[in-house]
């Protein structure tokens, strides 16, 4: 209108106010006003929506400001991301940012080590990166990812008698080797807590002849949360009434130095003293911070990084204590309660722990602890398999009959039923007879539907699956006390075991032997040691029994029962093995060695730390068939055989792969068994045992006789357990009951590739898995770590002879050489002892060839014969100690090999042997002088012809030899 310019709407619009008698410019102006508050109402508002959404954005639930800052540019308003995305995003940043000292590719161990689980929402990732910079923080947490773990030992010391304090034995606690001084405040603050427990009551369930003391968590039930409950000799330390000081109390660390002093140098070099023992002018002035007690370590009420001492009543915070929280406090606590939440997450119910390989042997031990049948968990185990396998099977359309998944189905579920449910099972479950018989004619009657020749099209699989439900469940339900004794123990990682009835204050310390597996080689250290009063032997081994191996094959049919047949014969409880009496302290930790560093080993799911003095790694090889086998108990084992030969009873067919010793004598003693089954033997070489030349035409005349059906240049190439069939890469297919795999023994040194296995320790294992070592059975750069048995490279093992097919020597991983392995380390152990150097002139070493007449071997080929291999000079000796072949010399001059009953009889006296070895002192020093003749063993102090050998074993004669086996160890 000011412009003399109206629009049509606009001059109507005037003419209605005039007539009306308004103002036209007055009312102009009186909108242009309304307008102009309207806008400033909607901007107001805009900014308080923005202002709203700042103020709620995901990243304000994050108090550090770089954290908040992470999150924004990162993640925006996502609540959780994903554990890999968090690493992307922090190596990222990383990169970016330039920060000094850090490398990129840690972002991945440090998200994985510090969130338990797949996803991290906003506020675990708050929990972590609480009070320090993104880079500080990943600077600490890198430092402790790629620190070894480091087992500190509590020292006190009296200040006024300038010694260590023997009256007091505060134990051991696990840290990192990076770790400050300020850590380890904290970190024996924390253990001083757990001291406060009640061994007795604490009910250590998976340790069956041991003890357990200290942790750094405090998650347990048992551990108190109150100084009052804390021993009063432990209480300053609580409290953090005390100070640390170097070199045995010749240097005093105030506190703010503590922060600066890091690293194995400091560790290994420091020692508590009680303030209250300090004279004035070096105790540390007293600031009470008030308290109202002691709150876990990572609780909710507060966290280790935001309060750095929380002991409560009177705590020493003087010497200008720095307070100040700092990114390796985040480090420590974080790292610690992700441990032991992942810890517990993989046992939060009985599935998730049977499908986790550690967590399950964790469990199988509970379950004896909790005197549960062990066939439960292995019911459980194949079937949660099978449900796994079939779920893996997508049917063909919606709702249409899947053919593979059926017959898969059906084979899986009637052999379960077979073995657990039928009446007259094999096995016993913990369910009630209706229960299992409902289940078995539901699976039976379902079966019998699927074989015919047109099948119903709908459900069979199912109803087959559904009727294995209730049995599981009901089983699942009975192991639940196992599966909480399991989760008590994983809530306590890194415990330090000690030997039972271990004396605190004990004066003169035992030499700490740990000894990881119980094979031949050993047991041979276990007993030998163990009845030395000098040493403290632990063995670990997830079995609480030996096995002598060599022996399997013969019993597979029959292998009678506790007392009576063939089994009783070829075991023995570990207790016996190393338990030299009354006052015997030695111990047996149940459980597979997970790692292994230069002072400890950490064992089974839970790593509990087993301290050494002296390490001895003998964890032997395992086959994929039952042949090796690591059940926590004897009696489940038997029982477990009765069940394979009952299985081996009822199968029209066995197949037997692999063509080696151990092939070999599973073949022929099936074959011999039951001559009317069909026993199948597939060697995927032109010969049958092929490292013995003239072997073969031997082997195959008693195949033949048999009835054994021999495979040559064959291989089997597809495996389905559950349907039972194999096929060949000549398009042979066999249907088989039972299957052995004996196509080689794999080296169980797994744990040397672990994480927090000692890299210069992990360096030692070679492309095969085979463990590289000295003539004296040591690492490689050890003085005090040995090896021996199985494990060990090519070149601790004699030969047999030039291979038939290739003419090359491959070395025999047998049962006698483990045992001269396990010689030779006892008796360097000891005599290092007795003060011999490194590398002294009288120390036992091993020399492959020194072997003038190579190894002699005794190879079932059933219970009424067996195929001797063995030099005429050697058989010779053998018959003068009456372990007579029975073969004529001109055979063996010949073949160095022939068939003969002796050799069947032989065996059995060599299993004798072996466990009265382990069993008994006098037998034990015979078998000594057998071996210790052995000439691949080089003994400085070997008494000569016709002296007495070492430890008082008869007289062997110069051309002595071990006994002869057939099976690796």
């Amino acid at each position: 209108m000011a412009d003399g310019v109206l629009g049509k709407s606009s001059v109507c619009l005037c003419i209605t106010l005039a007539s009306k008698g308004k103002d036209v410019k007055a009312a102009e102006k009186e909108l242009g006003d309304t307008e102009d508050e309207l806008r400033k109402h909607v901007e107001s508002l805009v900014q308080a929506t923005q202002l709203h959404k700042f103020s709620t954005r995901t990243a304000n639930k994050l108090k550090q400001a770089d954290a908040r800052r992470f999150w924004d540019e990162h993640f925006g308003d996502q609540r959780e991301v994903s554990v890999e995305t968090l690493a992307e995003a922090l190596r990222f940043e990383v990169n970016e940012r330039e920060y000094k000292g850090l490398d990129s590719e840690v972002a991945l161990p440090i998200c994985r080590q510090c969130f338990a689980g797949q996803t991290v929402t906003v506020l675990g990732f708050g929990e972590v990166f609480a009070t320090a910079s993104i880079s500080d923080t990943m600077a600490a947490l890198s430092k402790r990812v790629k620190a070894q773990s480091h087992m500190f030992a509590v020292k006190v010391f009296d200040y006024e008698e300038k010694k260590i304090d023997q009256t007091t034995e505060p134990g051991f606690f696990m840290c990192r080797a990076s770790d400050s001084l300020k850590v380890i405040r904290h970190l024996v603050m924390t253990h001083a807590l757990t001291l406060g427990e009640d061994e007795d009551d604490s009910d250590d369930e998976f340790t069956f002849n041991g003890g357990v003391v200290g942790t750094t968590g405090t998650n347990d039930k048992h551990s108190p949360r109150s100084l009052h409950d804390v021993p009063p000799e432990f209480r300053f330390m609580a409290s953090g009434e005390f100070s640390f000081f170097l070199d045995n109390g010749a240097v005093r660390v105030t506190r703010k130095q503590e922060k600066t002093l890091e690293g194995e140098e400091y560790l290994s070099r420091v020692v508590l003293v009680r303030n209250d023992d300090l004279p004035d002018s070096l105790r540390p002035k007293k600031k009470v911070q008030k308290s109202g007690g002691i709150a876990s370590p990572g609780s909710n009420d507060d966290t280790a990084w935001e309060t750095e001492s929380r002991a409560g009543e009177g705590s020493s915070m003087g010497d200008g204590e720095d307070t100040e929280a700092y990114a390796e406090d985040v480090a420590e606590a974080i790292m610690r309660r992700a441990s032991e939440e992942l810890a517990v997450s993989s046992c939060r119910d009985i599935v998730t722990a049977l499908r986790t390989p550690g967590i399950l042997q964790g469990l199988r031990v509970a379950v004896v602890r909790a005197r549960l049948p062990e066939e439960a968990l292995t019911f459980l185990v194949e079937v949660d398999q099978l449900r796994r396998a079939a779920g893996a099977i997508s049917p063909t359309a919606a709702g249409a009959l899947s053919l593979p998944r059926l017959r898969m189905v059906k084979a899986s579920a009637t052999n379960i039923a077979t073995r657990f449910l039928a009446a007259g099972a094999s096995y016993g479950l913990p369910v009630s007879d209706e229960v299992r018989a409902t289940a078995a004619n539901e699976i039976a009657e379902t079966a019998s539907l699927a074989e015919q020749e047109d099948p119903p099209p709908f459900g069979l699989d199912q109803r087959m699956l559904e009727a294995l439900v209730v049995p599981f469940l009901e089983t699942e339900k009975t192991l639940a006390p196992a599966l909480g004794l399991l989760r008590r123990k994983q809530a306590n990682q890194n415990k330090v075991v000690t030997g039972k009835n271990a004396t605190a204050g004990d004066e003169k310390k035992k030499h700490r032997v740990v000894i990881l597996g119980g094979g031949d080689a050993g047991n041979t250290v276990a007993f030998d040691l163990a009845r030395d009063d000098r040493f403290h032997v632990t063995l670990v081994d997830p079995k609480n029994y030996f096995e002598d191996v060599t022996a399997q094959p013969m019993l597979l049919c029959n292998p009678g029962t506790a007392t009576e047949g063939r089994w009783c014969g070829t075991v023995c409880a570990y207790g016996t093995v190393i338990d030299a009496g009354s006052h015997s302290r030695n111990s047996h930790v149940p459980g597979f060695a997970m790692s292994v560093s230069k002072s400890f080993v950490e064992v089974g799911s839970e790593r509990a730390v087993v301290p050494y003095d002296s390490l001895v790694i003998t964890t032997g090889s395992s086959y994929s068939s039952n042949i090796k086998i690591e059940n926590p108990t004897a009696e489940f084992r038997l029982r477990q055989l009765q069940a394979e030969a009952a299985v081996i009873r009822c199968s029209d067919t066995i197949l037997v792969i692999g063509g080696g010793l151990v092939g070999v004598e599973c073949a022929s003693n099936i074959g011999e068994r039951y001559p009317g089954k069909r026993v199948v033997l597939v060697q995927s070489g032109s010969v049958l045992l092929p490292r013995v030349p003239k072997a073969h035409a031997k082997i195959m005349k008693r195949m033949e006789q048999l009835g054994v059906e021999v495979h040559l240049n064959e291989r089997v190439i597809a495996f389905d357990d559950m349907l039972r069939e194999y096929k060949t890469d000549k398009g042979n297919v066999f249907h088989a009951g039972k299957v052995y795999r004996c196509v080689g023994a794999t080296p169980n040194t797994g744990f040397f590739k672990d994480d927090r296995t000692d890299p210069a320790i992990a360096a030692q294992v070679d492309d095969k898995g085979f463990v590289k070592v000295t003539a004296y059975c040591q690492l490689n750069g050890f003085t005090n770590v040995y090896a021996g048995g199985d494990i060990l490279e090519d070149k601790m093992f004699g030969s047999s002879g030039a291979h038939a097919v290739d003419g090359n020597q491959y070395p025999e991983r047998i049962a006698s050489t483990a045992f001269i392995h396990g010689l030779i380390i006892a008796r360097n152990i000891k005599r290092k002892l007795d003060g011999e150097p490194e590398g002294g002139a009288n120390l036992c070493s091993f020399d492959k060839n020194n072997d003038p007449f190579g190894a002699a071997l005794e190879v079932s080929l059933g219970l009424e014969c067996g195929l001797g291999v063995v030099h005429p000079v050697l058989a010779d000796i053998y018959d003068s100690m009456n372990f007579s072949f029975g073969i004529s010399r001109e055979e063996l001059e010949r073949d160095k090999c022939g068939v003969s009953p002796e050799v069947a009889r032989n065996k059995e006296q060599v299993t004798a042997l072996v466990m009265g070895a382990f069993q008994n002192v006098e037998m034990n020093q015979i078998v000594q002088g057998m071996f210790g003749g052995d000439p691949k063993m080089k003994d400085p102090l070997a008494p000569p012809p016709g002296g007495a050998p070492e430890g008082g074993a008869p007289e062997a004669a110069p051309e002595a030899a071990p006994v002869p086996e057939a099976v690796a160890e």
